[in-house]
């Protein structure tokens, strides 16, 4: 058990008892005020005031609603801000303790030269395991590179553009017969705009010798969806620079999905269907966070525009929040959105897509604007948003240009006004985008802020689906589903990509901590995100209708050996519909995301090389029989399929069985797949004998399936 340092108060007794602040005081000088020293801390709250100005003066809380407390990682600044409220601090010695020497342990890396290692084989590093899952940028370009060449007909890679260190290099000259090589490296870089008192934080022979590019791993069966438009799951990871966790997440899960192809039934099916798109945002900014001892920075680097001179970090302080500079929302007025001072975590730029990184990722996300159409085109994910004018009962006047089709409202920094009003149809097909982060536990989508332009409503036009998509997301991965942190944000990728093209977005607050060491990883983060990344990528085909229908799993093709064609085989498959994790908003003063309904499974067909979808596509019904993951509220929302597949006339080789249950509501759900093995018939005189082995396989399947309906029978008395 965890011990606190003092021990756990109640919200009133935390304004009243000042005392409590000495424990934490203390603690601060047993440190010796060491700028470098983090503290995990939680901070009791009672009244939303005074969680207002904690998640103000906090980076990245993660807000327990249920206990009302916030719980964060802080500096010894910071801690002391908090004093200065009045308001009680807990400082969890024990974790304080682990983050403690997980900084310490980077050091010694880094003192080591242990983050060189490149191959996708070996880990970032050997400090006791502490952080060796996470890769550094060169390894995950690797790792990109070596994916490349193992599965060539399955992997695109993509340079989208420079990160901004790299528009800064220059060649060397000669000026006044002084050699000036200070923009030719990203050392030398590094070294024109950081002091050296603070440059000697860092082991500059770990540093690239040129900056990297902003670059994407692109994943599917490219030859099979070859002229036809398949759902996209369009990600980013690591656009705060020092959080370690989503950007290996995404890799590991493009890993698992290619070296299970033609292994596991689903990843096969997701491969075949959908498209992965997984982008590095900002490696310069990770580069340095890669080394920092503290783990601070979040921002990209840029030391022109953004340069930062006071403060405890200086010129470490630098830079641009990526995730506050893009143009859909910034800097539109909406209370604490973003910061408009340079040294702030989340300064917005000096404009919209002002920075290199952000127009390399919007480019590549969003496409460009064709006029002629009202659309935007050519992007990963395709436009879903009416930009022509609607007649009386909505519909689209297609070739009449809407209020939004207009260039100045398109353009990054145009005057005109953008649409907060129009929603995407719920035929979308284009998928979805979602923004990988630390730590808040939390699932969040649009609107991020309460703005004059949206009526002052976080709430668009998609918020029902949207909703439910995350409420889904949150059941498998165990987080709050919350749209809002309790802070407010704007200019965010997940703001622009709905807001320009209505793909549903989303930002998934991953894991417990900046500084998570492998051991959770491995355990929690990693596992928690890839089931909810694997139910997303079962319901993309039409992402925001599937979700209102029940998840089906657990998809089993009763066979030990490839059976003749002919022979009838068993098929079974668990369908859900009470698969939800509901949350409260993550702001008392806006309106709560609607509450998901529960309905009854009303049956369940299985299909044969044929999505659900797909032209032609014949299901076959199961059978429903009760199971025992069934809720005591809601019995007949979760039912056990079964039945039998008819094997004749399928050719020899494998087959893939799709399995898809339909609620009481008439909503289609998420698909699952299994594999189905047919055998080579034999010629000659051995006819007689397959035959009968047939009729021998199919007189057990059929003993089998009376079973499972006499169980199910007993079962529902």
């Amino acid at each position: 058990m965890k011990r606190f340092c003092p021990p756990r108060l109640t919200p009133v007794a935390a304004i009243v008892a000042t005392a409590v602040l000495v424990c934490a005081a203390g603690a601060i000088h047993a440190h010796g005020g060491d700028p470098d020293q983090v503290y995990a801390v939680k901070i009791p709250y009672a009244s939303e005031d005074q969680l207002s100005k904690l998640t103000t003066m906090l980076d990245h809380p993660y807000v327990d609603q249920k206990t009302r407390t916030v719980h964060a990682e802080v500096s010894d600044t910071e801690l002391h801000a908090v004093e200065a409220l009045g308001i009680g601090v807990q400082i969890d010695v024990e974790e304080t303790a682990r983050i403690k020497d997980f900084i310490a342990s980077r050091s010694r890396d880094q003192a080591s030269g242990a983050l060189q290692r490149s191959s996708r084989e070996q880990p970032s590093s050997v400090a006791d395991g502490t952080h060796s899952c996470y890769r550094t940028v060169e390894q995950t370009y690797a790792t990109f590179d070596e994916l490349k060449t193992k599965y060539p007909d399955l992997v695109q890679l993509k340079t989208l553009g420079p990160a901004w260190m790299k528009t800064q290099i220059k060649e060397p000259t000669v000026v006044g017969n002084q050699y000036d090589n200070s923009w030719s490296s990203y050392t030398s870089l590094l070294a024109k705009f950081i002091p050296q008192a603070l440059l000697q934080r860092f082991n500059l022979s770990l540093f690239p010798a040129q900056p990297h590019d902003v670059r994407a791993i692109v994943v599917g069966n490219f030859a099979k969806q070859e002229g036809k438009e398949v759902p996209r799951m369009v990600w980013t990871g690591g656009i705060h620079a020092r959080e370690y966790a989503p950007q290996e997440v995404g890799t590991k899960f493009i890993e698992w999905l290619l070296d299970n192809y033609g292994k596991d039934p689903n990843a096969t099916m997701m491969l075949d269907n959908n498209q992965y798109h997984f982008i590095i945002h900002n490696p310069d900014g990770r580069k340095l966070a890669e080394q920092d001892r503290s783990a601070r920075q979040r921002k990209n680097t840029n030391y022109l525009t953004a340069l930062c001179t006071t403060g405890t970090n200086g010129q470490l302080g630098s830079g641009v929040d990526l995730n506050r500079n893009y143009p859909f929302g910034w800097a539109t007025g909406g209370a604490g959105g973003s910061d408009g001072n340079i040294c702030g975590e989340t300064f917005r730029g000096t404009g919209p897509a002002s920075e290199p990184e952000t127009q390399a990722v919007l480019n590549y996300v969003r496409g460009t604007w064709n006029q002629a159409q009202c659309r935007w085109e050519g992007g990963a994910l395709p436009d879903g948003r009416n930009k022509w004018a609607v007649d009386s009962a909505g519909k689209p006047l297609v070739g009449t240009p809407g209020p939004y089709c207009n260039i100045e409202n398109r353009a990054n920094n145009g005057t005109g006004e953008l649409d907060w009003q129009t929603g995407a149809s719920e035929d979308y097909t284009g998928g979805m985008f979602v923004d990988l982060h630390s730590n808040a536990r939390a699932i969040l989508w649009p609107w991020g802020v309460e703005r004059a332009e949206n009526g002052f409503n976080t709430h668009t036009p998609n918020n029902k689906g949207m909703a439910v998509i995350a409420q889904r997301l949150a059941y498998h991965n165990n987080y709050s589903s919350q749209q809002l942190l309790s802070y407010n944000t704007e200019g965010t990728t997940k703001d622009a990509f709905y807001g320009f093209l209505g793909a549903p977005s989303y930002t998934v607050e991953m894991g417990r901590s900046f500084y998570e060491d492998c051991g959770v990883f491995d355990r929690e983060t990693y596992p928690e995100n890839f089931n909810g990344f694997h139910y997303m990528s079962r319901a993309l085909h039409r992402v925001y209708q599937l979700p209102f229908g029940p998840d089906t799993v657990d998809v089993k093709v009763e066979q030990t050996a490839a059976v003749p064609a002919g022979t009838k085989v068993n098929v079974s498959a668990l369908v859900d519909d009470n698969r939800y994790r509901y949350s409260n908003a993550g702001q008392a003063s806006i309106l709560p995301p609607p509450y998901p309904v529960v309905y009854n499974i009303r049956d369940a067909k299985v299909y044969i090389d044929q999505m659900p979808w797909e032209a032609g596509a014949e299901g076959k019904p199961l059978e429903l029989g009760t199971s025992d993951q069934a809720k005591s509220d809601f019995p007949d929302a979760t039912k056990r399929a079964f039945g039998q597949i008819d094997t004749t006339g399928l050719a020899p080789g494998r087959h893939m069985v799709y399995v898809q249950g339909t609620n009481s509501d008439g909503k289609p759900g998420a698909v699952s797949a299994a594999f189905l093995e047919v055998a080579e018939a034999k010629s000659g005189g051995g006819g007689g004998a397959v035959g009968g082995l047939a009729a021998a396989l199919a007189g057990l399947a059929a003993v089998a399936l009376q079973r499972r309906r006499k169980q199910a029978a007993a079962s529902s008395f």
